[in-house]
C-alpha cells in the first residue's frame, strides 16, 4: 500500500503547530492570548494517533520478530534523540542553554528520565514526548497481540477504558501536574489505539478516511470540539486539563483535515515536506530557539522567532540527511 499523502500532511501540520506554540511562548503574551496558543500544542494528540497508525500498518504488512522490531523502531527514535541531547549538553558548556548534570544526561541516555520528574524537562522540556513515544513503542507488540484477537471496536473500548482508569488514578492521587504521571503512555493509549484501528480498517480495504464528510463539516466539528477543549482547559482546573484530550484530538484533527481538503497546493506541499522531517524538527527546534535567544538578544523577540524557524528548518533538513545516512550505515 502506497503511503497516504495525508499521513505526511497531518504529521507536518502537527509538528509545525507544536513548534509555533513553543516559539510563541517566548513572547510571554498577555491573557487570554497566552492560553489561545495552547491550541498548537494539541498537535501532540494527532501525532500520537499517527504513530499508532503508522506502526500498526507497517506491522500488518510485514511483521518483524520483536528483537528486530526494537532494533529498527526504537533505534530510529533513540539515536537522533540522544545525539541532540549530547549536542545540547555540549553547547551548554559554553552558553547558558540548560543546566548540565551527569545525572540528567544519564537520565536521557539510560531512559530513567521518564520516571524522574526532577529531570523530565532537562535539555529541553518538549523532550518529555520522547519518553511517552518510547513507552508506546516498547509495549506495541503487546498491543498488536491483543488487537489481533479482538474486534476493532473491542480493542478501542479496551484502550479507552485503560486510559480513563489511568487518568482517574492520577487525579485521585493528585499527580496531574507532574509529567511523569500525566504523560505516562497509558494516558494516551486510547488515541494510539485509535490510530491502530484506523490502520487495521485501511489494511482491510473497508475504510476511506473522511470520504463521507463534507469539507465544511470538518470545520464545524473542529470549531465545536476546540471550544469544548478550551472550556475544559480554562475552567476545569487540573481535572479539566486531564480530561479534555478527546475534544482536543477531534477538534484539532478536523481543522487539520479541513485545511488539507481546501486543496491549497503550496500549503499542502509545505506540510507534506514538513512531515518528512517532522521528528528532526521536533528534536531541534527548542535547542535552536534557546541558542538564538541568547546569541541575538539585542534583536526584537519576534525577529528572533522568525530567524529560529528558518534556521530550524535548514538544520533539520541537514540533520535528517545525516541520520538517514547513519541508519543506512547501521542497516537499520
Amino acid at each position: 500500500m502506497a503511503r497516504l499523502e495525508i499521513v505526511e500532511f497531518l504529521k507536518g501540520y502537527a509538528i509545525f503547530t507544536i513548534i509555533i506554540f513553543h516559539f510563541l511562548q517566548a513572547l510571554h503574551l498577555p491573557g487570554p492570548y497566552d492560553q489561545f496558543i495552547f491550541f498548537g500544542g494539541t498537535g501532540v494528540h494527532l501525532f500520537l494517533l499517527m504513530s499508532g497508525f503508522g506502526l500498526y500498518l507497517s506491522y500488518l504488512k510485514r511483521p518483524l520478530p520483536y528483537g528486530a522490531y526494537l532494533k529498527k523502531r526504537i533505534s530510529k527514535i533513540y539515536i537522533p534523540y540522544i545525539l541532540v541531547v549530547i549536542i545540547s549538553a555540549t553547547l551548554s558548556l559554553f552558553v547558558p542553554l540548560y543546566e548540565n548534570s551527569w545525572y540528567a544526561l544519564g537520565g536521557h541516555v539510560f531512559l530513567y528520565k521518564m520516571f524522574n520528574e526532577s529531570i523530565m524537562g532537562s535539555y529541553g522540556f518538549p523532550l518529555w514526548f520522547i519518553s511517552t513515544i518510547l513507552q508506546l513503542y516498547i509495549v506495541f507488540y503487546g498491543l498488536a497481540f491483543i488487537a489481533k484477537r479482538l474486534s476493532n471496536l473491542q480493542f478501542l473500548i479496551l484502550c479507552t477504558v485503560v486510559s480513563m482508569i489511568w487518568i482517574a488514578i492520577v487525579i485521585l492521587i493528585g499527580k496531574e501536574p507532574e509529567r511523569v504521571w500525566n504523560s505516562f503512555f497509558l494516558r494516551y493509549l486510547w488515541e494510539f489505539g485509535l490510530g491502530m484501528v484506523i490502520a487495521s480498517r485501511i489494511a482491510q480495504g473497508d475504510f476511506q478516511p473522511g470520504s463521507r464528510i463534507k469539507t465544511i463539516h470538518y470545520l464545524i466539528i473542529g470549531i465545536f470540539n476546540c471550544a469544548l477543549y478550551a472550556f475544559l482547559a480554562l475552567k476545569g482546573g487540573g481535572i479539566g486539563k486531564m480530561t479534555n484530550d478527546i475534544p482536543a484530538l477531534i477538534g484539532y484533527s478536523c481543522i487539520a483535515i479541513w485545511v488539507y481538503r481546501l486543496n491549497l497546493d503550496s500549503i499542502n506541499k509545505f506540510f507534506i515536506f514538513t512531515g518528512k522531517i517532522s521528528f528532526s524538527l521536533y528534536l531541534l527546534h527548542f535547542m535552536i530557539l534557546y541558542l538564538l535567544l541568547f546569541l541575538l538578544d539585542a534583536l526584537p523577540v519576534p525577529a528572533i522567532l522568525i530567524a529560529a524557524l528558518m534556521v530550524t528548518y535548514l538544520v533539520a533538513v541537514f540533520y535528517q540527511k545525516v541520520i538517514d545516512g547513519l541508519y543506512k550505515f547501521m542497516k537499520i
